[in-house]
Parts: structure tokens; sequence; C-alpha cells
């Protein structure tokens, strides 16, 4: 029973955040927009796959505890509950923290990209693969 309180412990309290210094988008030239703008279409891909294994782990501890309650006995006591529910208790306790880290890690991803895109357009060059047709009309009087 120790050993279970103390994986929910650690699987529940050890979900740490690092923080960054700012970067200022003024002053970075064009190639470096682009690496950060790269860099955070990353981060928002890497947010992505972090949701996806959040869930996946959650779905893993439910349909594990029941699968389980269906093959142990019921004359066990309080040791089939704790076997029965502790998939389910692990699958929670990590599951829901690893699908937010996931859900921060694309939304920060997805608004460092909004601002690299607004910086580079303050250098008024074309994206890459567009195309733009112009119509020319000049009046002379």
């Amino acid at each position: 029973m120790k050993k279970v309180i103390m994986l929910f412990l650690v699987f529940g309290f050890t979900l740490n955040l690092t923080a960054q210094k700012r970067i200022n988008l003024d002053t970075l030239n064009i190639d470096q927009l682009n690496v950060y703008k790269d860099e955070a279409v990353k981060k928002i891909n890497v947010g992505h796959k972090v949701i996806g294994t959040g869930v996946g782990i959650l779905a893993a501890g439910l349909i594990t505890t029941v699968i389980l309650r269906e093959t142990v006995s019921e004359d066990l006591g309080l040791e089939s509950v704790i076997i029965v529910l502790a998939p389910a208790f692990i699958g929670i306790y990590v599951g829901i923290p690893t699908t937010i880290v996931g859900i921060l890690l694309s939304i920060d991803g997805s608004i460092r990209k909004s601002k690299a895109e607004i910086a580079i357009q303050k250098f008024n060059i074309v994206p890459e693969n567009s195309m733009a047709l112009v119509l020319g009309i000049t009046f002379r009087f």
C-alpha cells in the first residue's frame, strides 16, 4: 500500500515547468525569425504528441481497471479493491497532468508562431510557395 501511495505522490507532484527568458522579436533578423517560427511549430507538434500520450495513459489505466474488475475474485476484500483500482488511479494521476502539459505546450507554441509570423510580416517578405497577381492601371490627364 505504501508503494502505491508513493507512486501517486511521485507521479502526481513531480510535474515541473521551467521558465524561459523572453526574446525581443524586434531585434531578430529574418533568418532568426524563421528559426524561431520553426521551433514554435516543433513545440506545437510535441504538444500534440504529449496530449495523445496522456490520453493513451488514461485510457490504458481505465481499460486495465475494467479488465481486472472482471478477473479478480471478489472474496479478497480490500486487497481486491486496491488491485482493481490501482491502474485507474495511476492512469488518472499520470494521464491528466500529461495531457495538461501537452495542451500548455501547444498553446505556447501557437502563440510563439503567431508572434513570429507578425514579426516576419513587418519585413514585408512574401512567404514561400505564394503567388500574387497584380494589375496596374494608370490614368493620364
